[in-house]
């Protein structure tokens, strides 16, 4: 029988996010990633502006700094506040915090139970964090013999339909290394690429430039050239993102199993 799971919309959950919020948290965001030294405190200070207008992203970014005292002495009981009033507008990050709250025991009193109850409400809200924790949970890190492949497909299905980078990553690992289906995996691994994840570029970069991971596609100097001007482009810049890659570097077809059509779910091979 076949795991009964319905895959919510996080993007219904999430609260308007204003703009001037909006660039106080890029502006903090840019200070964040940019190389060199960083001035943790101002990075921390433009968050909190941007979490008083209630911008629920920037509240989580403070959350973790307050945790882990950057920019800011380490204050558990300030990060927990904080991470309350996420949880208080319904955020679905906001359950997911709580539920790794409690299973570190970092100042919430709560049982195992308390924690995976938080985890499944965040993952009943398509959080994405929380999909990929299950996804891996039940996919690798049950005892041999006794994991449960429909429950971790789902889990990692559902978490690459919110548009995450990272989501999309560990949906593409799936599907590389437990499905094979490496022409659905290159797919992803190529939305992660757009999305900013640099590993997910080499990765697809690798199988058009000398297949070290075993993907099966015939070499394409050319196309892998074009990764690469992509690759320089994102190292130059983290906050660079190609939210259209895979139409603007339609991926060749597999020798054998054709290329991934989204809209069919289905590999499809040249007519």
């Amino acid at each position: 029988m076949a795991f009964d799971f319905t895959c919510a919309r996080q993007a219904d959950y999430l609260p308007e996010v204003d703009a001037e919020a909006q660039e106080l948290f890029m502006q903090a965001r840019r200070a964040e990633v940019k190389r060199g030294k960083k001035d943790h405190a101002n990075i921390t200070g433009l968050y909190e502006l941007s979490a008083e207008k209630g911008h629920w992203k920037a509240m989580h970014n403070l959350f973790l700094r307050y945790l882990k005292g950057k920019g800011t002495p380490r204050d558990s009981a300030k990060a927990i506040k904080l991470n309350q009033k996420l949880v208080d507008m319904n955020v679905p990050i906001g359950y997911y915090n709580m539920a790794v709250l409690l299973e570190k025991g970092h100042g919430v009193m709560g049982s195992e139970k308390d924690s995976a109850q938080y985890l499944l409400k965040a993952a009943s809200m398509g959080e994405p964090n929380a999909l990929i924790k299950l996804g891996r949970f039940y996919g690798f890190h049950l005892a041999l013999g006794e994991q449960q492949d429909d429950k971790a497909a789902a889990y990692f299905e559902c978490a690459a339909k919110q548009g995450s980078a990272k989501a999309f990553d560990e949906y593409a690992n799936w599907l590389h290394v437990v499905e094979e289906d490496y022409a659905k995996s290159a797919y992803f691994y190529l939305l992660a690429f757009g999305g900013g994840e640099t590993q997910s570029g080499l990765f697809v970069l690798g199988a058009f430039k000398d297949d070290f991971a075993k993907f099966g596609y015939q070499l394409d100097p050319s196309y892998a050239e074009n990764l690469e001007q992509e690759l320089d482009r994102l190292y130059e810049d983290p906050l660079y993102r190609i939210p259209n890659i895979v139409e603007l570097y339609p991926l060749p077809y597999h020798p054998t199993m054709g290329r991934y059509n989204p809209e069919t779910d289905q590999n499809e091979m040249p007519e």
